[in-house]
């Protein structure tokens, strides 16, 4: 395990300072752009009002200009002394807005302009309010209007170049700010990216790490080492998965020895029951009437059935501990003929008819492990069946896998129970077909024997029935006999419950495509 340099001390301190760093340079970059934003406006606000000043106050020059000239031309022609009132009131005027341009913080660019209107403007205004209306000298200053009105308008032309240039450093400064807030963006986002993927991975790390210890003693696995070397509440989960890990090792241990002490326990009593039974039935003790042999054929039956739960018991205790087969030279039909003579009372009593469909096929396999899984597939096939009971059975082989279905009318399985039935002592909520409830175990027994094997073992599809398993398991080699010298006979049987070799039904053989239909049954 990789050395942790940051190691918090609880999940709530690791959650709290990854969300301060992940929030910090996304703050950082929040408060910047408003103070960015604030001194933009500012500067904006302030130039926006000393230009809409100037403008206006330029916009009025030309005009006041042109108006104290109509007066002092007026008064010259008439005389009127209030038109000389009206050349002194404009002329308040046009001093009050020049004072305002050459006062204004904007008016060094053009502050020789001003200085030279208001040398002019103070010159002439002082003779034409001097000088008599009809004298020479007032004639002559009249004329200097002209140059006097051409000066107003270079300054008001300045003017108007100082407010586009103000306009245009304003969109400048506007952008160089949103550059800046871009770049700062840039740089301070996939810095906040980068720090909540190093918190995620800090967080994540501890808990996948118990994620995958749980998945391990879920699969029966034991995990190599506890440690989650994250944060103290994680570490401290740790610890109680090691400690629930020694915990259900126990139970197991436990659980298994009550298993081989009771199967054991109840296999003598049962050998004996079985033993009277089979000398009743003998009829050694005397003639039996019909009744009587009813009630012994009963017997019989059912201390079978209860041997079956035990070896299954027994079975499943030794796969705990037995890794391997013991592989031997034998024919699988004559396999599937055995098992299907060892349950003929219980077809008997079902009137369950069954096809056989396959060649005769020479394996090279645990023979034992094989008739178990085989055991239990055509007990679950026979105890599950709903009338009419059929059960098809049947298996071909290419040249790496053996194929092998079995089939039988009965109630779907729903998708969700497709996995479970395979789980130990779990059983469905449909009910078994006999008075004796199976152990749950048969199914997940099965499946041990073909995962031995290095095969598979899951729900596949018939056309003619509801519910179908199928095993498929890899050919091993034969070690005294070719596979060439394998016989390949094709035979399909037929036969009655009552009689397994006699009566025959019409059905078709059956073929070994994937799962797809849901079915529902109950584990042995």
């Amino acid at each position: 395990m990789p050395a942790i340099f940051f190691r918090p001390r609880s999940l709530l301190q690791l959650v709290v300072i990854s969300f301060v760093l992940v929030i910090a340079p996304l703050g950082a970059l929040l408060v910047n752009a408003m103070q960015a934003l604030e001194s933009v406006s500012m500067k904006s606000r302030m130039v926006t009002l000393q230009i809409v000043s100037l403008a206006k106050s330029s916009q009025s020059l030309p005009e006041i200009v042109l108006d104290m000239e109509h007066a002092a031309r007026q008064y010259q022609v008439l005389g009127n002394p209030k038109l000389k009132g009206i050349f002194q009131l404009t002329e308040v005027s046009f001093t009050s807005e020049l004072n305002n341009i050459c006062n204004s913080e904007l008016s060094q660019q053009f502050s020789a302009v001003c200085n030279r209107i208001k040398v002019m403007s103070k010159a002439l205004i002082e003779t034409l309010s001097s000088a008599p209306y009809d004298s020479i000298t007032y004639e002559n200053t009249l004329i200097g209007f002209d140059l006097f009105t051409k000066h107003t308008q270079q300054l008001v032309q300045q003017i108007q170049r100082l407010i586009e240039q103000r306009s245009e450093r304003l969109a400048e400064d506007a952008e160089k700010v949103k550059s800046q807030l871009l770049w700062q963006g840039i740089s301070l986002v996939p810095l906040s990216i980068i720090m909540s993927v190093l918190f995620t991975f800090l967080i994540i790390r501890p808990i996948q790490r118990l994620e995958k210890i749980i998945q391990e003693l879920g699969s029966g696995q034991a995990p190599l080492e506890f440690q989650v070397h994250g944060p103290k509440e994680l570490n401290n989960l740790g610890e109680k998965l090691h400690w629930l890990q020694t915990r259900l090792l126990a139970l197991e241990q436990r659980k298994l020895q009550l298993i081989r002490q009771m199967s054991h326990e109840l296999k003598t009593p049962l050998a004996s029951l079985r033993e009277g039974a089979d000398l009743l039935g003998e009829e050694l003790l005397g003639q039996l009437n019909d009744s009587q042999r009813e009630v012994v054929e009963i017997l019989q039956d059912k201390g079978l059935q209860l041997q079956r739960i035990i070896e299954n018991l027994l079975d499943y205790n030794a796969l705990k501990y037995q890794r391997g087969i013991l592989a031997s030279h034998f024919d699988l039909r004559k396999l599937v003929d055995d098992v299907l003579h060892e349950y003929r009372l219980d077809i008997q009593k079902k009137h369950l008819y069954y096809c056989l469909d396959g060649e005769s096929q020479s394996l090279f396999a645990d023979q034992v492990k094989l008739r178990t899984l085989l055991s239990n597939l055509i007990s679950n096939a026979i105890y599950y069946s709903t009338p009419p009971a059929r059960m098809w059975i049947s298996w071909q082989a290419d040249d790496n896998n053996l194929t092998l279905q079995i089939a039988n009318h009965g109630i779907a399985i729903p998708c969700e129970d497709r996995e479970r039935i395979f789980l130990p002592f779990e059983q469905g909520n449909q009910p078994r077909m006999g008075s004796i409830k199976g152990s749950g175990i048969g199914l997940s027994l099965a499946l041990e024997c073909a995962l031995l094997h290095g095969g598979t073992l899951q729900l596949g599809k018939h056309p003619l029935a509801e519910i179908c398993f199928q095993l498929q398991l890899p050919l091993l080699a034969l070690p005294s006999a070719s596979r060439d010298n394998v016989t390949s006979q094709r035979t399909i049987a037929k036969l009655s419950a009552v009689e397994l070799s006699t009566d025959t039904m019409d059905t078709d053989t059956n073929n070994t495509q994937p799962v797809s239909q849901p079915t529902r049954m109950e584990g042995l």
